[in-house]
């Protein structure tokens, strides 16, 4: 991080001995697991939209993101990669956290940036898809996942991959994110404990 990227921006609402330690952190790589989380880009949007560096609960950046995009009617996108290699398609979201960052430096409110990230997160989600189309022929998609719990988000991904003629599935008795997990895990315990009583 430098002043010409993200880490400018959160210099003002993070101490330096903090950004000190990230940048120690990501030089060396220590303790950085990878993570393919949405939730994870959706907490970066929102610590440099707002500022926000702390969260009392699990989503709640998620959550004001998505409150803050209803003020804004922007439909612009934000620059994404995607980078296919022999065993996967890796969405780079490099350009658009440098964007993000750009958009809070010249001045564009909060609302603005996040109601461009939304529309970016669906047109990245409509790209794959269409893509995977091409590929496999599969013309069924299901939305599932912690980031579903965004209503804005999932209302624009499924109008989008509905008009594109796809089959959409989501959660309705079920929640998408992690009550939905759990559940998973009690049935597969349970059939596990049926299997040994047998």
């Amino acid at each position: 991080m430098n002043a010409g990227d993200s880490g400018g921006i959160l210099a003002t609402h993070v101490p330096e001995p903090a950004l000190r330690t990230v940048r120690q952190i990501m030089e060396r790589g220590f303790n950085t697991p990878m993570t393919s989380s949405a939730g994870r880009l959706f907490d970066a949007v929102s610590a440099i939209a707002t500022g926000r560096t702390r969260v009392s609960f699990e989503g709640q950046a998620a959550m004001e993101l998505e409150w803050l995009a209803g003020d804004s009617v922007s439909d612009d996108s934000y620059p994404w990669e995607m980078k296919e290699t022999p065993s996967a398609w890796i969405i780079d979201t490099s350009p658009l956290i440098r964007a993000v960052a750009a958009d809070r430096r010249n001045g564009h409110n909060a609302g603005e940036i996040s109601r461009r990230f939304h529309r970016t997160m669906a047109d990245l989600i409509v790209t794959v898809c269409a893509r995977l189309r091409e590929n496999t022929a599969v013309n069924d998609v299901v939305l599932s996942g912690g980031v579903f719990m965004n209503a804005l988000l999932m209302r624009t991904a499924v109008q989008r991959l509905t008009e594109m003629g796809f089959s959409v599935y989501r959660h309705h008795k079920v929640p998408p994110n992690d009550g939905g997990l759990c559940l998973g895990q009690l049935a597969i315990a349970a059939e596990r404990l049926r299997r040994r009583s047998e």
